[in-house]
């Protein structure tokens, strides 16, 4: 695999890869025994553009294409399971080598939002070594979105990129988990890629999206990650769910276990 991609880059070709990533996280600080896990893809193209999106986003987005497209009806999406797919980080990342700028698109709620973060990343890298998925990495550590990072890179696959917002080492980052072991993403997979790459989600058009920046998307999702409720409200009225209304307290914190984010703050901008 290593062997190819220098062979690629020593004569000047660059085609496209895909690197799949396993995300293990707690979303309750105060119950470790609630481990949750999801799948996530980074397409790299032409080694100057990324992609980065969970996999149950990015069949879900599939499956809007097909809405968007008329070849799946309302009626058929709402009658089986097996169209619906959600996941717990809605988001799609698309990352500029030259211009160390991601555009993100995410979904809150019922709304969807367009910011951008620019790479603010500092990293310390050290001498420690170790074998990781088959591969020769070196530490690194960093701090972002209120949390301190140890990473794993691999110099052997020079692709200074990595999962989520995690990029800027002089190698491809296989590894990298928060000091408390919340979130860890581990590379699973990694090979040259001659599928379609998505370039911005289906989501983005079926309904309007809003331009705002970082600050103002966490501090909705934080709003709406405590209390879902009175965002469901302001767009609909009450609601019931299992026959219970939405104005009962018992609801207000049904989601009191959702209190362990992977940002802890907004990122810098």
């Amino acid at each position: 695999m290593n062997f190819f991609i220098s062979i690629f880059l020593m004569l000047g070709i660059t085609p496209n890869y895909r690197a799949e990533y396993r995300l293990t996280y707690h979303p309750d600080s105060t119950n470790y025994k609630n481990v949750k896990e999801e799948l996530f893809y980074l397409t790299l193209k032409e080694n100057k553009q990324s992609y980065f999106a969970s996999e149950k986003f990015l069949k879900a987005d599939s499956i809007k294409g097909l809405r968007n497209a008329g070849l799946l009806s309302a009626s058929e999406y709402m009658g089986d399971p097996k169209y619906r797919f959600h996941s717990a980080f809605m988001k799609f990342i698309s990352k500029s080598y030259d211009s160390q700028d991601s555009q993100i698109f995410e979904t809150i709620s019922i709304n969807q939002f367009k910011y951008s973060v620019k790479n603010h990343l500092k990293w310390e890298i050290g001498t420690e070594t170790d074998s990781i998925s088959g591969l020769v990495c070196t530490k690194a550590t960093t701090t972002f979105a209120g949390r301190d990072y140890i990473a794993w890179f691999a110099a052997e696959i020079p692709i200074s990129d990595g999962p989520y917002l995690f990029w800027g080492l002089p190698g491809l980052i296989i590894k990298v988990s928060d000091t408390d072991n919340d979130y860890d993403f581990t590379l699973q997979q990694f090979g040259q890629y001659k599928g379609s790459i998505l370039e911005w989600p289906e989501h983005a058009t079926a309904r309007k999206t809003m331009d705002t920046n970082a600050k103002k998307v966490f501090d909705y999702r934080e709003e709406v990650r405590k209390d879902p409720m009175p965002e469901i409200e302001r767009h609909f009225g009450v609601v019931t769910f299992n026959g219970v209304p939405s104005t009962d307290k018992s609801l207000r914190n049904r989601k009191a276990w959702n209190n362990n984010p992977l940002e802890l703050e907004a990122p810098e901008e």
